[in-house]
């Protein structure tokens, strides 16, 4: 995970000493072995390039996308009355029903290939699945005779719910995160890699996959280059927190006096 991330951060500034000149298409290139790609820039520079769009517009996809779920699914999990549930779930189901790549697509051709409007799109197609998963997971923590006890006790809905609940949601909503990483940057890539995303010029890695897989026989690298990178950053977010999750469930909480009021709260959290 750590080589496309530095990639995509440093990579600008390390791609400035390739040459400007274009070179001969999918040929040798002066500055570095993988040679050049469609267009005649050197690939392992392009692809220096390539990676802070996608990886920003991922990441920011995704903190819009759960900052506007997980209000919706706490909203429906904390309520006491099924009539405004089914008032905030039900839209949420029907949005489950349209097709992803199908939204992007409407709104990529209605504003002309915008990258806010493809990111807010993304956005918009991640939504449901999270507000449904968060209403799930916090449900049972919400109106858990835990949370009652913390209220009865005096403890206030601030503490309760960033310390209690929060400490019982981390490792599913962890998990869920990257899981949503993938699925942004899974619906990114395809986007870019059909030509309704960034320019087809650009040197973002779906664009490159899509834009040199005609020479992926006489310059692999042009192709594999970017591949590499956007598989290595799916996979590496996946198995890192798939690692945090199990070493937390290693550690062994340690023992806590209920004196204070947030000391309740880890107490009752520890004792579940």
């Amino acid at each position: 995970m750590a080589v496309p991330l530095c990639i995509a951060a440093i990579g600008p500034w390390l791609a400035r000493s390739a040459p400007t000149v274009s070179q001969a298409p999918f040929g040798p290139s002066s500055w570095s072995p993988f040679g050049t790609d469609r267009l005649g820039r050197d690939v392992l520079a392009a692809a220096l390039e390539g990676g802070r769009p996608l990886v920003v517009t991922t990441v920011l996809t995704v903190v819009v996308a759960y900052a506007i779920g997980s209000t919706i699914g706490l909203v429906a999990a904390t309520t006491t009355r099924p009539v405004v549930e089914d008032l905030i779930m039900r839209p949420v189901d029907v949005l489950l029903c349209i097709p992803s790549l199908l939204v992007v697509l409407v709104v990529a051709l209605r504003m002309d290939g915008s990258r806010i409007g493809i990111a807010a799109a993304v956005a918009a197609v991640l939504v449901p699945p999270i507000a449904r998963f968060i209403r799930m997971a916090s449900r049972s923590v919400v109106q858990s005779p835990a949370m009652e006890t913390l209220r009865l006790q005096g403890v206030g809905p601030v503490e309760r719910y960033t310390g209690y609940a929060r400490r019982r949601l981390a490792r599913p909503v962890a998990a869920d995160v990257g899981v949503r990483l993938v699925a942004a940057l899974y619906i990114l890539s395809s986007a870019n890699f059909l030509g309704i995303g960034f320019d087809t010029t650009s040197t973002d890695w779906a664009v490159a996959v899509a834009a040199n897989k005609e020479g992926l026989d006489v310059a692999p690298w042009s192709v594999l280059l970017p591949a590499g990178l956007i598989v290595a950053l799916a996979l590496g977010t996946n198995l890192l927190l798939d690692e945090r999750l199990s070493y937390r469930r290693r550690l062994v909480p340690p023992e806590q006096s209920v004196c204070s009021a947030s000391q309740r709260v880890h107490a009752l959290d520890d004792h579940e």
